[in-house]
């Protein structure tokens, strides 16, 4: 059973049950001790439950969110996102003001930051902003513009927002896309976005995008930056190869994942 089977049926359980001993999860999962304990610290650091003495337990701020939520694990492109999420914020060190995007592997991010010492976070992201507003050595700062909701995450859209950022810059951006594509490049389904992104690549000492599988070989409606966009990508094995060849090619710094 992968990772991400585990941790929704330890979800499922817990939904139901409001608490989960180890001894439970090991039969219910067929996982051993030492790794239904990685899954529990995988579930506490994401906020999804809280460790008690031989076991779990559930969060009910949580479950309030609903879809808002936003980083629950429940496909193989979701376990991608999240494996991406934990590479990316493994680049972030304590005292560094870092951009977060909209999307669910920027909430997933978002929601492994908490630890981060003397962070300063700006987003777009709503999401995000549920994540860390109650770490006390996080500062978010979240962007104005009418509210948007997508499916994983809710974030605030404004076509001039480029303009509140002038004043701005980033030891490192992090931001998605909805696709990659060799002839159009990197596309959104906002358009709004474009302006915002082109602005970010030039306020930044660190530019990078954040991609799972599926979004190679996709086209969205606009077009933000071309192929060759000078940035560090992190993504999964599963990216088509001639995208890995395309930015070996271009001198474009980019990390395949493993993902089990």
């Amino acid at each position: 059973m992968k990772a991400w089977e585990r941790e929704k049926r330890i979800a499922d359980y817990l939904q139901e049950h409001g608490s989960a001993a180890i001894t439970e999860i090991c039969e219910l999962t067929g996982a051993s001790i030492a790794t239904t304990r990685r899954d529990f610290e995988q579930m506490r650091q994401k906020g999804l439950a809280q460790r008690t003495h031989g076991g779990l337990q559930r969060i009910a701020c949580k479950e309030e969110k609903g879809y808002l939520q936003g980083t629950a694990i429940a496909s193989e492109i979701d376990e991608e996102k999240q494996r991406i999420a934990q590479e990316a914020a493994s680049q972030v060190v304590a005292g560094e003001s870092v951009f977060i995007g909209a999307g669910k592997t920027c909430n997933m991010l978002a929601s492994l930051l908490r630890d981060v010492e003397r962070l300063t976070v700006v987003t777009t992201s709503i999401t995000a902003v549920l994540e860390l507003a109650d770490c006390p050595n996080v500062t978010v700062v979240l962007l104005g513009g009418d509210v948007h909701a997508g499916v994983h995450f809710i974030e605030t859209v404004d076509p001039n927002i480029h303009v509140a950022l002038r004043n701005y810059y980033f030891d490192k951006v992090f931001i998605t896309v909805d696709g990659i594509d060799l002839e159009r490049g990197y596309t959104v389904n906002d358009k709004n976005q474009t302006g915002l992104y082109t602005q970010l690549s030039r306020m930044t000492r660190r530019f990078y995008i954040l991609a799972d599988s599926a979004k190679f070989d996709r086209r969205a409606f606009a077009s933000v930056f071309a192929a060759d966009k000078a940035c560090r990508m992190i993504t999964t094995q599963g990216m088509p190869k001639k995208f890995a060849d395309f930015y070996a090619r271009q001198g474009i710094p980019c990390t395949a994942l493993a993902v089990e």
